[in-house]
């Protein structure tokens, strides 16, 4: 729908009744921006206000009609737009984060490459569609609260097929950053927006724009002059490949540089090729979350603690190694843990494959496939691998079911997947140690498990019993109830009402017990149990409701406060 067909007149009487303002993030010549909580659907947006009468400024016209066109999780996604007769308001996803400038500085070589990617694969998105940004600046370009690139203001925007938006002669944009056909006031395409996002780049690499004078004539004269010298001449140290693709960025004829989508592929290549070392992700969240440093100590002292807890239980339940050895690595797995997650993790696997193989061959053949699996699929974030054991830890105290609550805090999509993993991990111990009936074993009878892996004549056959246990009716339906309960409560964390909270809270773990109490019960005739199944669903729903009470109602990735930069 083009800018002009869109109704000018607001759903609501006053766009306040749907939008709450919650304070004032910043102000410029064009427009206020406010934090505001978006009441009908309970989310937190950015509303841009700009005094304009009664018509939408050109200005104005250009950002709605190319946010409208783009959708790109590295553009700031517009939701809405409209006016009240006095205004014109723009309803955009709110970013929690720092911009690019006043990062500048404390990225390390890797982030920087890693930022360009996304920077550049979002001007790819844009220049698809026909868009050109022409102000890709720092101030433009902000890192949210997990460390991915947001590029905002598509203010002066041209539209690659309205030639009357801008004609030769016009000079828009910030003046560092402007490509020198921009600068000099000739028309501009793609390729200005590659220089741009390069000169971005060069600027937080070097630690220093060359360019700027003491003047923005004089500024704008050495943009227009091309007078930038090699990256290499300001940073000697870096790997000639990430020197030739900025210089490649910045070139001054506007042919001789590689579009936004070639020069994003070659910029990941080389992240993948492993010349330029960075954990981006974990970095960047230390630098715009101060919690992140400590949720991160955290995470590494729960899993090295998980980690010791494992490797000790295995080791006493299959002794192989000589005794004396058993506390020894049991201390150097937490230990590797501590620093290196992904090495503790590959440690502790192959730690357990000797006493596993010396049950059986076919036994240790099985597992050692399973761990190679495990760790591909977990290296990531190496403590999802122990998700099990942390519900097994929890469950002589009725705390188990805050195993797949907690998973919610590990993401989207990790959490209900961490939490299906931990069901599963949990039924198939609790059957190789034949517990008594109970509720995470669905109150099936006692398989005998262990007997028949360890007596079967190859790998398959292992896998087969073992999947068939997990793949099972109750393992399945177990696996489905604690993704569920970490997609419920994952959706609780990021509301901020506190009532909406409260339902989504008790709702799921009702149907936590209902499921739990009636299924074995009414489908498999198995007597289920009353109170193990009281406790642990009474006591996990006391623990989890405090956070969903004091918590303020941000994402479980999204702890950072922040603001939304406006030029």
């Amino acid at each position: 729908m083009s800018v002009a067909a869109h109704t000018m007149t607001p759903l609501y009487t006053d766009w306040r009744d749907r939008y709450q303002l919650v304070g004032k993030i910043g102000s410029g010549g064009f427009a206020d921006v406010y934090e505001a909580l978006d009441v009908t659907l309970d989310q937190a947006v950015a509303l841009k206000i700009v005094a304009d009468g009664r018509s939408m400024s050109g200005r104005l016209i250009r950002e709605v009609e190319a946010a409208a066109a783009l959708t790109h999780p590295n553009i700031v996604a517009l939701y809405d737009w409209f006016g009240d007769g006095e205004r014109s308001i723009l309803v955009w996803e709110l970013v929690r984060g720092e911009s690019l400038d006043k990062l500048a500085g404390e990225l390390r070589d890797g982030d920087v490459a890693a930022l360009g990617v996304e920077l550049l694969d979002a001007l790819a998105c844009a220049h698809s569609q026909g868009i050109i940004h022409r102000d890709i600046k720092p101030q433009n370009v902000m890192l949210d609260s997990v460390g991915h690139v947001k590029v905002m203001d598509f203010g002066i925007a041209r539209l690659m097929d309205a030639d009357t938006l801008t004609q030769d002669g016009d000079v828009i944009g910030t003046v560092a950053y402007m490509s020198p056909e921009q600068a000099a006031g000739r028309r501009v395409g793609p390729s200005s927006d590659v220089y741009s996002a390069g000169m971005v780049l060069y600027e937080l690499l070097a630690g220093e724009h060359p360019l700027r004078g003491q003047t923005p004539a004089e500024t704008l004269s050495n943009v227009a002059a091309g007078r930038l010298p090699s990256l290499g001449t300001l940073r000697p140290d870096l790997t000639e490949d990430l020197v030739g693709l900025i210089d490649d960025a910045c070139a001054p004829k506007p042919g001789e540089r590689p579009t936004a989508a070639e020069l994003s592929e070659a910029l990941d290549e080389l992240l993948r090729s492993g010349r330029l070392r960075t954990q981006r992700l974990l970095r960047v969240r230390r630098l715009v979350s101060p919690l992140a440093r400590a949720g991160v100590i955290a995470e590494r002292a729960a899993g090295a603690a998980l980690a010791a807890v494992t490797s000790g239980v295995v080791l006493g339940a299959l002794p192989a190694y000589p005794q004396s050895w058993t506390l020894p690595l049991v201390a150097v797995c937490a230990a590797v843990w501590a620093v290196v997650p992904q090495g503790g993790l590959a440690f502790l696997l192959g730690a357990l494959a000797f006493p596993v193989f010396n049950v059986s061959l076919s036994l240790g053949a099985a597992y050692l496939a399973f761990a190679v699996a495990l760790f591909l699929l977990t290296r990531a974030r190496p403590i999802v691998a122990l998700w099990p054991t942390l519900a097994l830890v929890l469950t002589p105290v009725y705390l188990t079911l805050l195993a797949p609550a907690g998973a919610a805090l590990l993401g989207r999509v990790r959490g209900p997947l961490a939490a299906a993993w931990a069901a599963a991990g949990t039924l198939v111990y609790l059957v190789l140690l034949r517990a008594p009936r109970g509720p995470f074993t669905l109150f099936q009878p006692r398989w005998r498990l262990a007997g028949e892996a360890a007596a079967a004549g190859d790998p398959f056959t292992v896998a087969t019993r073992v999947l068939g246990v997990a793949l099972a009716p109750a393992g399945v339906l177990q696996m489905l109830l604690w993704a569920g309960l970490a997609v419920a409560l994952g959706f609780a964390l990021t509301r901020r009402r506190l009532e909406l909270r409260r339902w989504v809270w008790a709702l799921a773990f009702a149907t936590t017990f209902a499921v739990y109490r009636i299924v074995p019960i009414a489908v498999w005739g198995y007597p289920a149990a009353l109170a193990p199944l009281v406790w642990n669903v009474a006591l996990a729903a006391g623990v989890i409701l405090l956070p969903l009470i004091f918590t303020t109602g941000d994402g479980p990735e999204e702890r950072a406060d922040g603001h939304l930069q406006e030029s």
